[in-house]
């Protein structure tokens, strides 16, 4: 009888396990619920959310990501964990922080371990075509990333030839290593069209907005520009730019390569007014491309049916606090001109909506999984962004960023390992860079009051001591459980 009764029990037990592991498996909001939904995801590399005239900057940059956004989810509090693209698409693929996945160097061999699961793995399994349209570079395969997608394309300078033409061929010495959205989103139109169904999942991105920033000229929006200054190349510091001044102007020390050989530039106020104009003018010629891809996907009848995100891998400095570029995860490449990023998401099923709560880069891959009904076994640092949207519930009371710097061996301007970390909730940002030379250490301290110093003016590390302590043990504790697996 109590063997029975045991029996019973159990039976019990696995019904109840059973129903209870179903009831895990069933969206938490159904209405977000998009299974027969394709996705496509778009990267502008190096895009400030501050520069798109949706997010109210003063020049028309962005007119054709604008009307996307009148019919996307907006979040504007949305930040990266890096400075550079490399490791911030790996963490947006895998949902893992950089000291997570530990792909943080060109340099030393890294490479994705295979068993780390991706957003491409998960919907290959799901037979979805997974197809990726890049401008290489830090999307190359060695990576480990973009070799797991059933089709990848790189613009490379052999790829973008059409009939004899170069086609999304970048100007500028350094640009050669860079494909821009003419040819990544005229490969992409051509799978869409010749595609014979079945959903997929597309990644499209340019390094339009990358340096050299020489697409037009300037004529766009600094046409009387006098000076002569050559800016077909990358021009950046790798920390503050030491400042001269010449009758009556300031002039601030840049680096710019041409070829092998660097040499040091000195840039004027109206120089970097032009600097600015030249990005923002490479960020308008990009958006003319992605509202002809846009458009081509309305016309091709597959817009209503597919999820699209825009986002971008990180910003830019254009001379805040004298820097320029971001040479590696130095201090000051963690400003929110870097880290703060657009990110945007249509969904057929969802009005629009501009959504105020944190989100971080590695939410993206929880939120589209969600989307489309799986739910892998395997955890994820992210969360999915669905509680912000549908409840207004704040799913992170911080963000975090961190990532090191480990210099080639053959490097005559810093050749010291670096560890930038930064840490923010609404109220606070605190950065914190350590500095790591033959087992000595040296650290610097920012903090900010981002509701007061939006624009992250004055350090108040030193007037908020209890702050800075509170931060650095929260930031500390994120160091280390998050350490490299």
């Amino acid at each position: 009888m109590k063997l029975y009764f045991l029996a019973a029990i159990l039976i019990l037990l696995f019904v109840a396990s059973i129903f209870l592991f179903t009831k895990q498996k069933q969206p938490s909001y159904p209405q977000a619920l998009c299974k027969d939904c394709n996705v496509i995801f778009i990267t502008m590399t190096n895009l400030r959310y501050d520069h798109m005239s949706s997010n109210g900057y003063f020049r028309p940059t962005t007119p054709n990501l604008d009307k996307l956004a009148k019919e996307s989810l907006i979040f504007d509090n949305a930040f990266s964990h890096s400075s550079w693209t490399l490791p911030e698409a790996i963490s947006i693929y895998t949902s893992l922080y950089p000291y997570q996945h530990g792909v943080m160097s060109r340099h030393d061999g890294s490479q994705l371990p295979k068993d780390f699961l991706t957003l491409v793995d998960i919907l290959n399994k799901h037979e979805y075509d997974t197809v990726a349209f890049t401008g290489g570079f830090d999307y190359s395969p060695e990576y480990g990333l973009i070799n797991r997608f059933s089709k990848y394309v790189e613009c490379s300078e052999e790829a973008r030839r059409v009939d004899g033409t170069l086609v999304g061929f970048r100007s500028g010495v350094g640009s050669k290593l860079y494909g821009g959205f003419s040819c990544t989103i005229a490969k992409a139109l051509g799978w869409i069209k010749n595609s014979v169904g079945g959903k997929f999942f597309m990644h499209v991105q340019g390094y339009d907005a990358h340096c050299p920033f020489s697409h037009e000229g300037g004529d766009m929006y600094d046409p009387n520009y006098l000076g002569t200054v050559d800016f077909s190349d990358c021009l950046w510091t790798y920390d503050s730019a030491e400042t001269t001044v010449k009758e009556g102007k300031t002039y601030y020390e840049v680096f710019s390569a041409k070829g092998t050989n660097e040499k040091k530039v000195l840039l004027s106020e109206d120089d970097i007014e032009h600097l600015v104009a030249l990005y923002d003018e490479s960020i308008t010629v990009a958006d003319r491309e992605i509202g002809r891809f846009i458009d081509s996907l309305k016309s091709l009848g597959f817009y209503d049916k597919t999820i699209i995100v825009f986002t971008s891998e990180h910003g830019d400095m254009f001379g805040k606090k004298a820097r320029f570029m971001r040479g590696g995860p130095r201090r000051g490449t963690f400003y929110d001109d870097v880290l703060h990023v657009p990110l945007m998401i249509k969904h057929p099923r969802i009005e629009s909506l501009r959504v105020d709560g944190l989100a971080e880069h590695i939410d993206i891959m929880p939120t589209l999984l969600d989307f489309l009904g799986i739910y892998p076994s395997k955890s994820m640092e992210g969360k999915s962004l669905t509680p912000l949207i549908f409840k207004k519930e704040e799913i992170h009371r911080y963000v975090f960023a961190g990532s090191e710097f480990r210099p080639p061996e053959v490097n005559p301007f810093f050749v010291k390992r670096t560890r930038i970390e930064a840490i923010r909730n609404r109220q606070w940002k605190m950065i914190q860079e350590t500095v790591l030379d033959n087992d000595l250490r040296s650290q610097i301290l920012e903090l900010y009051d981002i509701k007061k110093d939006s624009i992250e003016a004055n350090n108040v590390a030193g007037v908020y001591p209890d702050v800075v302590r509170e931060l650095q043990l929260r930031l500390a504790q994120w160091s280390k459980e998050h350490k490299e697996k």
